[in-house]
């Protein structure tokens, strides 16, 4: 099968004001690299030949940046048009009419998180076919989405629940249950939720279906805020540094 990826950069980015007044929050920079730029950079190091960005607020911005990125011949922008009267679920399923369940496995990533590259590789080298990534280390926050977990599969994501670790915004997904999530996603009734919403239905059904791989300690920050901006830039040197080290 081919590994494809998906992120997420439709979004206005409110709570990232002024900063996201001009430019849309992937292309925000950390120590002179955007967002964007440094995840198809992890992306292009671990093999994934088909990217799919899901672009809205200032899409023209983004197709601009890419013209001038080396990763250009890789990436397809799909135009959320409704941006500002939707959530992420209908950005998602956009993307997700381009990914054919029965030859792709999806990489799923928001467009407003860095990480280190290894959680990615080990997002692609695991044996199992779905499998969420999520931190069980750092401090959880009433904010944050945080993951039920049951003996190792995900039973749950939501901020209202008391989970067990916090999730970080990276999933894959193949076969019968990328195709279940899909055709969830593409219900008009979802138009205004969060994708793990409709990840969590799919779930109830599939009670075995995705794994958690752990940080273990790893780096990933997702940006939400300008707190989350300045902890990003702290630990942006550390991971490229990682990340040109590994072959």
């Amino acid at each position: 099968m081919s590994t494809k990826a998906i992120i997420l950069a439709a979004g206005s980015s409110r709570r990232l004001r002024p900063i996201t007044d001009n430019r849309p929050k992937c292309l925000v920079e950390l120590n002179g690299e955007t967002i964007l730029d440094y995840q198809l950079r992890c992306l292009e190091k671990c093999q994934v030949k088909e990217i799919l960005i899901v672009a809205g607020y200032k899409k023209e911005m983004i197709r601009e940046h890419l013209k001038k990125s080396k990763h250009n011949q890789l990436i397809k922008v799909i135009c959320n048009d409704i941006f500002d009267k939707t959530d992420n679920t209908y950005s998602l399923s956009l993307a997700l009419q381009e990914i054919d369940e029965k030859k792709d496995s999806v990489i799923v990533l928001d467009g407003d998180i860095i990480f280190d590259v290894r959680l990615l590789r080990n997002v692609l080298i695991t044996n199992y076919k779905n499998v969420l990534i999520a931190d069980n280390i750092g401090k959880m926050e009433a904010e944050d989405n945080k993951v039920l977990i049951k003996r190792g599969y995900v039973k749950c994501i939501s901020k209202k629940i008391k989970g067990t670790a916090i999730y970080n915004s990276i999933i894959k997904l193949n076969g019968r249950f990328l195709k279940e999530f899909k055709d969830e996603c593409k219900k008009i009734e979802n138009r205004t939720e969060w994708y793990t919403n409709s990840l969590t239905r799919v779930l109830q059904s599939f009670p075995k279906a995705m794994k958690v791989i752990f940080t273990q300690g790893l780096s990933a920050c997702e940006i939400d805020n300008k707190e989350d901006l300045i902890q990003a830039i702290k630990i942006y040197d550390k991971i490229k540094e990682i990340n040109e080290i590994i072959p």
